[in-house]
């Protein structure tokens, strides 16, 4: 189905929903459309050649560092006989060979395997063609395997990974008059997809509504992220002990509030272009909304979960970063280009004024030791305590 045929799609569901459909179905349309959504046609693409620029396309580095956060969650854990890694948001492979490259390549030098007999890997990904370029990518890894969702998961000991997974959830999107929440919805004018604001009916985001300041600026527009807790009703119900790691950006407490943010943090990007209106084109960009942070937490403490840290990227690749670091004098000459390669990436996800801030990084735990902290929240700010409402 090419991009018109989404769209005439997309002005059928709006006829048929009587003249307007809620924002929510809208993205969920434009990015999961089975044969023309943005994700689901294997249209999206990271890096300098693609649309956007994730901590994972900066350069290896990152899937090195997440591959000692797993080792030492491992060992935490008192180093079981049977240890997963489980990935979602998985796009072409590129994490999990840097992963698990870091982890064959430091079994080679050790003499003790265990870590490498216990560990299995598993990607959740629904959609073939980003399975195929997963495959392709990963034919130096044959102990990857797929599941097509969180369902389909065995119970599992370990580590749940994901990185700009939840910023890609669709999302309800409530404007206040002044007076009360009101949901957006998209509707078709003369051909053209345009806004229109309606009185809030749907029971659970009313009661998310509920939830929200109530004095805020007449026009404010906060995103509301329904898919968060049966995410993470599933991901407790599934592992038995260990965690959960999820990096994304986004914000938390009254940050979320801020004068800058009064029209939301919706957005649309094509070939690192930013859009403010995620309306056109549905199906040809990325539509993404910042990470709520504050309702994550409190939503993880509601299935079970305990919060184990919650940082800024900077932060917490520091901690992350410490044992790399302290190695660098063991390293011989000829890794000297390698190394500098990864220090430049280094620097770029740690940088304040861009990756360094914007991105947090949250640690759900189940059955998982609380102290002392895992090394990437040794640092950690703003810490937990910024994730009170």
């Amino acid at each position: 189905m090419a991009s018109a045929d989404l769209h005439q799609e997309i002005f059928k569901e709006i006829e048929a929903a009587g003249g307007a459909l809620p924002f929510r179905r809208f993205m969920e349309l434009a990015l999961y459309h089975p044969e023309s959504g943005y994700y689901a046609s294997g249209r999206a693409r990271i890096g300098r050649e693609g649309d956007f620029f994730t901590s994972v396309s900066v350069g290896r580095i990152y899937g090195r560092l997440l591959a000692s956060i797993c080792r030492e969650a491992w060992e935490r854990l008192d180093r079981p006989t049977s240890f997963t890694i489980v990935e979602q948001g998985a796009n072409d492979g590129s994490m999990a060979a840097d992963l698990l490259g870091a982890l064959k390549e430091w079994g080679e030098k050790e003499q003790d395997d265990s870590f490498s007999r216990a560990l299995s890997y598993l990607i959740v990904e629904p959609f073939e063609i980003n399975q195929g370029r997963q495959q392709e990518k990963l034919q130096a890894f044959p102990e990857v395997l797929w599941v097509a969702s969180l369902e389909e998961l065995p119970e599992f000991t370990g580590i749940h990974l994901s990185n700009e997974l939840l910023d890609a959830f669709p999302v309800d999107s409530l404007r206040w008059n002044g007076r009360t929440w009101e949901e957006e919805y998209v509707v078709n004018t003369a051909g053209t997809l345009a806004w229109i604001n309606r009185p809030v009916t749907d029971p659970d985001l009313a009661e998310a509504a509920r939830l929200l300041p109530g004095n805020l600026p007449e026009g404010f527009r906060v995103e509301v992220n329904p898919g968060m807790q049966p995410w993470l009703e599933t991901l407790h119900r599934k592992l038995h002990r260990g965690l959960i790691l999820t990096v994304d950006y986004g914000q938390a407490g009254d940050d979320r509030y801020a004068p800058h943010r009064s029209d939301g943090t919706l957005l649309a990007y094509q070939n690192h272009e930013r859009f403010n209106d995620p309306l056109p084109k549905p199906g040809q960009r990325d539509i993404t909304a910042q990470v709520d942070f504050t309702t994550l937490g409190r939503l993880a403490k509601e299935v079970g979960f305990e919060i184990l840290g919650y940082s800024d990227q900077h932060h917490f690749l520091v901690g992350a970063a410490e044992p790399w670091m302290r190695s660098l004098g063991d390293l011989t000459r000829q890794s000297s280009a390698v190394i500098q390669q990864d220090l430049r990436a280094l620097q770029t996800l740690l940088h304040p004024g861009t990756m360094g801030m914007q991105f947090k990084a949250i640690a759900l735990g189940k059955g998982f030791p609380s102290a002392p902290p895992l090394s990437c929240f040794k640092h950690q700010r703003p810490g937990i305590a910024a994730l009170a409402s």
